[in-house]
């Protein structure tokens, strides 16, 4: 696939198909969904889970079975609206679900097909949207703030830096994938103009579709720039009605 092909992100129909809706899944836990959009043949929408404390528990996305069928062939991203509790508690402002339609390489060597890259942006939708299109996609320069980089100990230490993206940011992803490793799951981190943006577990489809479930905890920076709720685990299942989850939970004060 030419390069110009994996950059290309068309924005995927976000038409909000309920409104958000509070579910009292027991006496010590309240779990809020965000509004639906259209995925596939089916529908994702955003959720969150806190304490009656007011600590998150777990915070993701939620696709129908059918959101995983007549996907488009060509990169394409889809904006997610997070239920006002998730702002109020955590750090994250939007969603942003990327499918790469046909995968991509991964530093230093590793490869990916086709997946979801499940973004938690911790800056306003208005403020992804501004950041303009690369210079050079793969490497520095690529100009604006694609090359300011947060200081040392702001990302994991065995993160390297990976593609910059229009409307989205620098990638970071973790070292240690070798020549030949193909990879199913695993945790990006992405930064702009020197400050952490968003993390991203990047889920393939044959992933999500297996049901198979994983809970990861995933690479910690040293430093938080930000005081708040910062998850420590990646989470990957089915539940019961058939629907697929990609989630973050083990929130920890910082």
């Amino acid at each position: 696939m030419r390069l110009s092909a994996l950059y290309l992100f068309i924005i995927g129909g976000a038409l909000a198909l309920c409104s958000c809706k509070k579910e009292n899944t027991n006496t010590n836990y309240t779990t809020t969904k965000g509004p639906q959009v259209e995925v596939g043949e089916g529908r994702a929408q955003t959720f969150i889970t806190v304490s009656h404390a007011g600590v998150p528990q777990e915070i993701g996305v939620i696709f129908t079975d059918d959101a995983l069928l007549g996907l488009p062939e060509v990169n394409t991203t889809y904006v997610l609206n997070l239920p006002p509790e998730a702002i109020q508690t955590t750090l994250f402002k939007n969603v942003v679900v990327g499918l790469s339609a046909s995968g991509h390489g991964l530093p230093p060597t590793g490869n990916i097909e086709a997946h979801f890259d499940v973004r938690f942006f911790m800056m306003s939708n208005e403020e992804r949207e501004a950041i303009p299109a690369p210079a050079n996609p793969l490497v520095p320069p690529a100009g604006a703030g694609f090359d300011t980089n947060p200081p040392t100990g702001y990302l994991p230490e065995n993160y390297v830096m990976s593609y910059a993206v229009a409307k989205i940011g620098r990638h970071w992803a973790s070292n240690i994938f070798a020549a030949g490793n193909h990879v199913e799951h695993t945790m990006a981190y992405g930064t702009y103009n020197g400050e952490l943006t968003f993390i991203a577990p990047i889920v393939t489809l044959t992933t999500v579709e297996s049901g198979t479930s994983y809970s990861v905890a995933y690479p910690q920076p040293q430093f938080f720039a930000k005081h708040g709720y910062y998850a420590t685990k990646y989470n990957i299942y089915k539940d019961d009605k058939g629907s697929h989850y990609v989630t973050l939970s083990n929130f920890v004060m910082r």
